[in-house]
């Protein structure tokens, strides 16, 4: 079992917030009524699971399970951690184009030009 850490994002000061604020761009075209977690929980979740080492849906889950008070911060999970195959198909069916400008314009806020750190993220694992 691999164990993930919330250093990098806690350290870092990267602010969730904020990128709960770009994440509303995203629509969730999912029918309503089967709705059971949040868009912005699941993207939320993703996003701090993958940047903490996570390196699968699977992985992503366990993330939750583990962090889910930490998550709860930011986000409402008022049903818990969605299971893999949910998290799975929920991220597949967003826009890679409206979540890549969510994410660019969510580090361009955390970060600017005047920073020294560079924080380097592989899109193939987003």
């Amino acid at each position: 079992m691999i164990k993930y850490s919330l250093h990098i994002i806690k350290e870092d000061k990267m602010e969730l917030k904020k990128l709960m604020e770009h994440i509303s761009i995203i629509p969730d075209y999912r029918q309503a009524w089967k709705v059971e977690h949040k868009l912005s929980d699941i993207l939320l979740l993703t996003i701090c699971a993958v940047i903490s080492g996570a390196e699968g849906w699977e992985d992503i889950e366990v993330f939750g399970e583990t962090h889910l008070d930490f998550l709860k911060q930011y986000g409402d999970f008022e049903n818990g951690i969605p299971v893999h195959d949910t998290i799975a198909r929920v991220v597949s069916c967003i826009s890679p184009a409206k979540f890549h400008e969510c994410f660019i314009n969510w580090m361009r806020d955390c970060h600017s030009s005047d920073d020294k750190d560079v924080i380097a993220i592989d899109p193939a694992f987003l």
